[in-house]
């Protein structure tokens, strides 16, 4: 009969012990490069997260039919799988605020950064933001596309808040801060001086997601 060396025989049985974590990714946008592009971000995305928790894939795999994308992946056990759930199921919130004075009724105090208010831009008026690097700092950078609405709002927001800053919270943590340097809106919002293009590429796989992908976990 022959044995299995012990090392061996313990990795098979620890590889057995595995958890299957399966989700549908429900994604709202048609645009074929662009839903290519969001399946890519999400498995980054997970792989973060997991990450974050000091745990990494065993395996992990993409089946795409038609328009139905499902990620396959193991974990070290049900805990990791539920907490990943937790994190990838979690409603996505977004708000660009304005200054406020720190008595204003329900404002938001940011220590270090002042007060905010709500401005009444949310998740559903920013539509897309793009990663790339400063030439000129080769700092990274994000741009960020709105809908017509969300520019609209953000037309309006620079109109009234000229020489103020605003105020981009990402899941209620500010992220940035801007200051309004003109009354009109011209042009996308460009954010600069993030500190290297891959921190810009990970915060815009984030946002992208956030926006347009939902997990939906697989018995």
């Amino acid at each position: 009969m022959k044995r299995l060396p012990l090392l061996v025989t313990l990795f098979l049985l620890t590889a057995c012990r595995t958890t299957l974590a399966a989700y549908e990714l429900q994604i709202d946008m048609e645009d074929e490069a662009r839903r290519t592009a969001l399946v890519s971000a999400s498995m980054r995305v997970i792989e973060r997260r997991l990450e974050s928790i000091g745990e990494e894939p065993a395996e992990k795999d993409v089946d795409i039919q038609d328009q139905t994308v499902r990620m396959i992946l193991r974990v070290a056990n049900d805990t990791i799988r539920d907490i990943l759930t937790d994190q990838l199921v979690a409603p996505f919130t977004l708000r660009i605020m304005r200054e406020a004075k720190e008595d204003s009724e329900g404002a938001t105090i940011v220590e270090g950064h002042g007060a905010f208010e709500e401005s009444g831009v949310m998740e559903q008026h920013l539509f897309w933001i793009t990663a790339g690097i400063d030439q000129e700092t080769n700092k990274g950078k994000v741009t960020l596309e709105f809908t017509p609405d969300g520019r609209n709002l953000m037309g309006k927001l620079f109109k009234e808040n000229k020489g103020k800053y605003i105020g981009l919270f990402v899941r209620n943590r500010l992220v940035s801060k801007l200051l309004v340097e003109t009354a009109e809106l011209k042009d996308d919002i460009i954010i600069t001086d993030i500190p290297t293009a891959e921190l810009a590429g990970i915060f815009a796989d984030d946002v992208n997601v956030g926006l347009h992908v939902k997990f939906v976990p697989v018995e």
